[in-house]
Order: C-alpha cells, then structure tokens, then sequence
C-alpha cells in the first residue's frame, strides 16, 4: 500500500481518515468493488433493474452498456440506460424506478442521487442481487429522452478511446459528436470553442450516427480499442 496523505493501510483510512460518504461507501465495499464480475451478473442486474422499470411502465427500455455490450467477459461495473420509444413516458419515472430499487433491497447505497445532463437524468450507486454469496456492485442508471438514446448509448456503450475517435472524426466534418446528439455546421473559434451549436442531425438508431459520419457500422463488440 503507498502511503497516501499519512495513511499506509485500509485499516489507517477506517480508523483516522475523515471521509466523504461516496469515499466511505467505496471503503466499505472496497473488496467487492476490486473484483469483476462476470457477465452472467451483470446480464441479473440489467433485468432487475429492467423488470422494476415495467412494472412502472410498459414500454419502457433498458439496456446495459459498457463492457457488457461489448460482449467481455467480465465488467467492472454497470451502466443502465432507460428511455421510452414514444418520447415522452420517460418523464417521472427516474425517482420511482430508484425508489422501487431501493424498497426491494436492490440498491444498498447511493453516491450521486441525482446528476441532471441537460434532460438525461443519472444516478451513481451500489447495488447487491439477491443471495448469501451476492457482491457489491458499482450501477449507474441513466434516464434519457429517446430522441437523445442513440447517441447516449453509442456514448455510453464505449470504449473511451472509440468515444475519443468518433468525436474527433465528427470535429474534422464540422460537426459534433456527444451523448445526447450529433450536430451538423458547428462554428468553432481559433481557439476551439463552439460559436455556434449547428443544427441536430436525426440519429434514431447507432446506424445512422455511423451513415452520418460517412463510417461503417461498427457492432459493440468491435469498439474496444
């Protein structure tokens, strides 16, 4: 262990540190957050997490990203993705579906309860499945408005280096390329900084993000690079 800011051991941090709850919460876990899982567990958390979600809504859809849609082995965590294909039913179901998670025992502990991203809604937290042997995990679950979902997923799915790439490809097209759309005839100054934002360009599908910027479709599994 490498001595950080006085403290050589875990046991050191629990006993003389003051810390913050999102770092006491990672303290607590810290053994179940170090170990991957595998993919059949995460595959049990997207469903959870998916089951609760219809049971407030029909129709809503939830997808996990990450390492898990590129098709590893195992993952360190889980990202959730929740939208609606009408547009609009999205809209109030952030705090119920966590609220149901939380009365179930599902969620055991938050770090970030509510972090807004102009209209996608996301929470940080730890979530444990069911069973005497279940571990901690690290789950993000992200509210986004479906006009929005293609590109929240292609962002969200990764990896960051292929998110690094796309952005940059779109930059040189003069367009830009985030988790919430793809903009054509983007200003930017000398320095960089957009003038103007451009115009939305129609992303309804991961596919069309790829035709727009003039790619091949890449599957999930081929973005981990």
């Amino acid at each position: 262990w490498v001595p950080l800011c006085g403290f050589r051991t875990l046991d050191d941090i629990r006993t003389k540190a003051t810390l913050t709850s999102q770092q006491a919460v990672g303290l607590k876990h810290y053994a179940d957050f170090l170990e991957r899982m595998p993919r059949e567990e995460a595959a049990e958390i997207e469903q959870t997490v998916r089951q609760a979600a219809l049971a407030l809504k029909p129709g809503l859809v939830c997808v996990a990203c990450g390492s898990y849609r590129r098709g590893k082995a195992t993952c360190g965590d889980v990202d959730v993705l929740v939208t609606h294909p009408d547009g609009h039913s999205h809209r109030g179901v952030f705090n119920k579906l966590l609220d149901s998670l939380r009365r179930s025992g599902f969620l055991t502990d938050d770090l970030v309860s509510q972090e807004d991203n102009g209209e996608q809604k996301k929470y940080l937290g730890v979530c444990r499945l069911p069973g005497p042997a279940q571990r901690h995990r690290r789950l993000d679950i992200i509210v986004v408005p479906y006009r929005e979902f293609a590109c929240a997923l292609l962002y969200f799915t990764g990896s960051a280096h292929f998110n690094r790439s796309m952005r940059a490809l779109a930059k040189t097209k003069g367009m830009s390329l985030s988790e919430h759309a793809l903009s054509s005839a983007v200003v930017r100054g000398s320095g960089g900084a957009k003038v103007s934002s451009g115009h939305t360009l129609p992303t309804p599908t991961e596919r069309d993000v790829f035709i727009q910027l003039g790619l091949p479709y890449r599957e999930p599994s081929e973005r981990d690079w």
